[in-house]
């Protein structure tokens, strides 16, 4: 898989929508939403990682640049957002009850530049477009997802589960909350949830609290969390 590929791909959503409604200023930004471009990361020749952290969608600060483009992890690794990441691998190699060297990568289910999350429920959700525009980027990160053939996933947001389809439900015979379209099942022996409808993965899944901020798991939550994935290594 290539990293210019998976360009294309997503600018073809964006030429799709650019002269939509979608193509607005939000509350956080002047600039339109699709004007400002797009950024994800993609380590090529990577796969098979270990643990794969998602996100939701690059943020857009005020003074930032219209981009369109890919990103390695290891140029970018060294700013904020990405320290909690490293801090668990860090403990997981370097705690000597663990001592266990693991891969990783980062995964953004959404590629669309916009600092407040909320504006996925608020806006993109409540018109037919931009549910489309949410679903055909999702199409592309789980063409992603599943070449990078994690052996766990951290999602650390509650959109991220409901992305991932794990809230989904049927209704009157109507379907809902499908996304992604994963199936899961709790492993009792484990004690994690595990997608289990998909022949090309079969990953564990943590979801859990922000890795960092206001809302970041406590101490003793985040020491569990990394005994629990070296467990999970361990006995798969």
């Amino acid at each position: 898989m290539k990293g210019q590929d998976l360009v294309i791909q997503y600018q073809e959503i964006w030429d799709e929508f650019k002269n939509s409604n979608l193509n607005k200023s939000t509350a956080s930004n002047n600039d339109k939403l699709l004007d400002r471009g797009f950024v994800f990361q993609f380590d090529e020749g990577v796969n098979n990682v270990d643990i794969l952290f998602t996100g939701i969608n690059p943020s857009y600060s005020k003074g930032s640049n219209s981009e369109t483009h890919f990103y390695n992890k290891n140029d970018v690794e060294t700013k904020s957002y990405f320290k909690p990441f490293n801090s668990i691998v860090k403990e997981l190699k370097e705690n000597k009850n663990y001592n266990k060297k693991v891969t990783w990568s980062h995964l953004d289910m959404l590629v669309f530049r916009e600092t407040q999350q909320s504006y996925i429920e608020n806006e993109l959700l409540k018109t037919e477009n931009g549910v489309d525009f949410i679903y055909k980027q999702l199409m592309v990160s789980k063409k992603i997802l599943e070449y990078l053939n994690p052996k766990i996933i951290v999602a650390s947001n509650t959109s991220a589960r409901s992305l991932l389809g794990r809230d989904k439900f049927v209704k009157d015979k109507k379907e809902y909350g499908f996304w992604m379209n994963y199936d899961f099942e709790f492993d009792y022996s484990l004690g994690a949830d595990k997608i289990v409808n998909n022949s090309n993965i079969k990953p564990y899944v943590f979801f859990t609290s922000m890795l960092s901020g206001q809302r970041a798991l406590d101490k003793g939550s985040r020491q569990r969390l990394i005994w629990h994935i070296n467990k999970i290594l361990n006995e798969i």
